[in-house]
């Protein structure tokens, strides 16, 4: 992860007023240069990057997989803290005045607002072709990624931030192709002019393939919408490579850092999956991601079995891909399903195998499983390659913060109001209540969804 130089307050400030929440306040310090310091010159810009990077992986990307994860029983809860409870119970018990639905909110519009801010003030600076496209491309990404998390769990969301605190929130549909747009502009820029050189040692780093992370998010973004063909090409484009989020002594894994290292949740055992969704026997993702066996739950959140977390979180060093080359296999089998043609559903089988199968995985995720139709799945009922889709990306994906969204998507008519907290169904909640601080402040806030 790189290094912040001595903009790193600045930055850090620069989220705040830039929230979209109308609590603007400004902390002037004469030792730090001003805002318009840092969006004026390429090196404010770059640091302005480092700064958003730095801030989402370590800050956002703890809420991006822990909330929806409470949410969907990949989490057990193992302390008696009022948030992560309030999650695990779910249902009518969750509202805007619990920090669960704060902290993931106002946590994804700082940084969107980061990468706004990168996006706005780009044409006003004197830079190469180069650093001019590297910029776009990176901000595009982190606020397709920021803007796409927040349709993940809320079932609104404002496409720009507002200073003046009444940013106006679009339907998922708008969202959902606000973040296509961005991505497709960043692919373009990439496709016009390389990553400058300069742009890659100071910001990037090795870690991180810029473009193939682009054309992952189009993938998932694309299938989502409906976008079928284009999810297919764009998840072609991003095996050509992975991406990594870095840590390092000073800025740690965030779930290491809340689940691992602490004693308030663990991992829910066979990944909270339970009757014909359970692994396997055999499958290697389990002992990837799980370890022992860590005792259980608390009584109020349903007291299930849990396990030690491993995989992309075991050490405080950990990196966490930016993508898995398994979701791009799946999404591929899931558009293909989804068309339903008996050839689409023999591609479907074929990339839905080559994850059932794969033992080469880039980062070690290995099921090592016999084919589909061997262990008995009907290559030919849409219906059952569906599910055998949903299951493995329960497994294969666990902890990336895509389970709510998936649920939602294979099994739409889960819930139903009342919904009393239930601690066994695969998700409580279909989207989350908006912050109560943000209803106040903003007069265009929708009303909450029923559940």
């Amino acid at each position: 992860m790189k290094n912040l130089d001595y903009l790193k307050i600045v930055i850090v400030l620069l989220a705040f007023s830039i929230s979209i929440t109308s609590c603007n306040r400004e902390f002037p310090n004469p030792n730090n240069p001003s805002e318009d310091d840092v969006l004026t010159t390429k090196d404010g810009l770059y640091a302005l990057s480092i700064g958003m990077n730095q801030y989402y992986t370590t800050s956002v990307l703890r809420y991006i997989i822990e909330t929806p994860g409470i949410t969907t029983r990949e989490f057990g809860v193992t302390n008696t803290f009022l948030r992560p409870i309030e999650l695990a119970r779910g249902g009518n018990e969750l509202s805007g005045d619990s920090y669960a639905t704060y902290y993931p909110f106002v946590g994804l519009a700082r940084a969107k607002g980061m990468a706004e801010s990168i996006l706005n003030s780009v044409d006003n600076v004197d830079l190469s072709d180069e650093a001019r496209a590297s910029l776009i491309a990176y901000a595009s990404l982190y606020k397709a990624m920021t803007l796409g998390h927040l349709i993940l769990m809320y079932e609104k969301a404002p496409i720009h931030n507002s200073i003046d605190g009444e940013a106006v929130y679009s339907d998922r549909a708008a969202v959902l192709d606000e973040c296509i747009s961005l991505l497709e502009t960043g692919k373009n820029e990439l496709t016009t002019h390389s990553v400058s050189s300069d742009f890659v040692s100071k910001v990037l780093g090795s870690e991180i393939d810029l473009l193939a992370s682009i054309n992952a998010f189009l993938s998932r973004y694309n299938l989502i919408a409906g976008n079928y063909a284009e999810a297919i090409s764009s998840a072609d484009a991003a095996l050509s490579s992975t991406s990594v989020f870095a840590y390092d002594a000073s800025n740690v894994n965030p779930i290491w850092s809340s689940t691992v290292n602490t004693d308030n949740l663990d991992a829910q055992s066979n990944f909270g999956l339970i009757g014909a969704y359970i692994p396997e026997a055999g499958d290697g993702r389990v002992d990837f991601y799980l370890g022992a066996d860590s005792g259980n739950a608390i009584a109020e959140t349903g007291s299930q079995p849990t396990s030690e977390l491993l995989g992309f979180f075991a050490t405080s060093t950990s990196s966490i891909p930016v993508y898995l080359p398994g979701e791009m296999m799946l999404i591929k089998a899931e558009a293909y399903a989804r068309q339903g043609t008996p050839a689409d559903l023999a591609n479907a089988v074929i990339q839905l195998d080559l994850v059932r199968t794969k033992t080469d995985d880039a980062f070690g995720v290995n099921a090592g499983l016999t084919d589909w139709v061997t262990s008995g799945g009907d290559a030919n009922s849409q219906a059952d390659i569906l599910e055998e889709i949903y299951k493995n990306r329960c497994i294969e994906m666990f902890m990336t913060g895509m389970r709510l969204e998936d649920s939602r998507r294979f099994h739409p008519d889960l819930l139903t109001a009342p919904n009393p907290p239930n601690t066994t169904n695969e998700r409580n909640r279909n989207f989350y209540p908006y912050p109560t601080v943000e209803r106040e402040n903003n007069p265009n806030i929708p009303d909450d969804p029923a559940l």
